[in-house]
């Protein structure tokens, strides 16, 4: 068991460049979007979760659907993703050229022939998923694109790289696998999503930082309290309760930022997080972090009150003074 404590303090979009970003299921929040009309497809499924043993194979059909009124060429394009580095779940799609990862996805893939789908026609596409022998336990991650071939089936299949639409690709492959998440930060966050332990207007959102240092993906989970200086509960949720959970890759960190429900904030709060990431294996993350949340109002009427203090002792002094110099007198 781990234990923290901080004290009170997911269309798919494909740019012209070496290393683009696409929003996925690890983001689960868009990934409706994902499974829509892209440059003239329709693709399903959106994301497909895969444990492929050591020389075994496994296929998987794509569907692919052309809802236009003309005839196109659909070829699959394979590419890898990593994490990127902004900690929201986007991946970066690795293209050709760039650095690939040491788990390659695209070289577990087999060809893909080019498909001609006629107007209103969807085909299901087989996709080959084969993993050496001698392969590397972990997690291996892709996309495989389909993006129109430029001019036709004689073309030699010339890839448009403006737009396209696909299916996520998050394979395990099993052996010396190790499912490890770190608890980077766990905090109260302000109104713009930045982590603050002092408060004073807008809404409240806890904020969870969270690392994976295994060799695979991992889908969090748990339950997050927050309670008031009487130790009552004011605020609860479950932690990455999403289908699918959003996913943590290896070597990257993930912030999860959930607003809390709207409420008359007031006083000192205590963040209790319980943050499980192995079905069954026992590993819980156990945190606490503190906010003070103090509307700026009570500041106005702070300020008010001294200045009426200020006021009050001065009229008390000068007539003390004024009693003691006519006595004198």
């Amino acid at each position: 068991m781990l234990r923290a404590h901080f004290p009170s303090s997911m269309s798919l979009r494909v740019l012209l460049l070496p290393v683009i970003l696409i929003p996925i299921v690890l983001l689960p929040s868009v990934k409706a979007a994902a499974a829509g009309v892209a440059n003239g497809f329709l693709i399903s499924p959106v994301t497909e979760y895969l444990t492929v043993n050591k020389g075994t194979t496994q296929t998987v059909d794509i569907a692919v659907q052309n809802p236009t009124n003309s005839s196109v060429v659909a070829q699959a394009v394979v590419n890898d993703f990593i994490a990127s580095g902004n900690e929201t779940g986007v991946p970066r799609v690795l293209l050709n050229g760039s650095a690939v990862p040491a788990n390659n996805f695209r070289t577990l893939v087999s060809r893909i022939p080019n498909t001609i789908l006629t107007p209103g026609e969807k085909q299901y596409i087989p996709v080959t998923i084969t993993v050496p022998k001698n392969a590397e336990s972990g997690g291996y991650y892709g996309v495989v694109r389909f993006t129109p071939a430029t001019n036709g089936p004689s073309s030699g299949a010339n890839v448009g790289l403006t737009a396209s639409v696909g299916t996520l690709f998050l394979v395990t492959v099993p052996g010396n696998l190790s499912k490890k998440i770190e608890l980077v930060q766990l905090s109260a966050a302000n109104s713009k999503g930045s982590p603050s332990s002092f408060l004073s207007y807008g809404n409240v959102s806890v904020m969870v930082r969270l690392k994976n240092i295994g060799n695979v993906y991992a889908q969090p989970f748990g339950t997050v309290l927050v309670k008031n200086m009487f130790g009552s509960t004011v605020a609860s949720y479950q932690f990455n309760n999403t289908t699918p959970r959003a996913s943590v890759l290896q070597n990257s960190i993930r912030k999860f930022i959930n607003p809390l429900p709207q409420k008359s904030w007031f006083g000192y709060y205590t963040i209790n997080a319980n943050i499980a990431y192995n079905t069954g294996g026992g590993n819980i993350i156990i945190a606490n972090a503190s906010f003070w949340y103090i509307p700026w109002w009570s500041w106005l009427i702070l300020a008010a009150v001294i200045a009426l203090l200020g006021i009050l002792g001065y009229f008390i002094r000068n007539r003390k003074y004024r009693h003691h110099r006519k006595h004198k007198g």
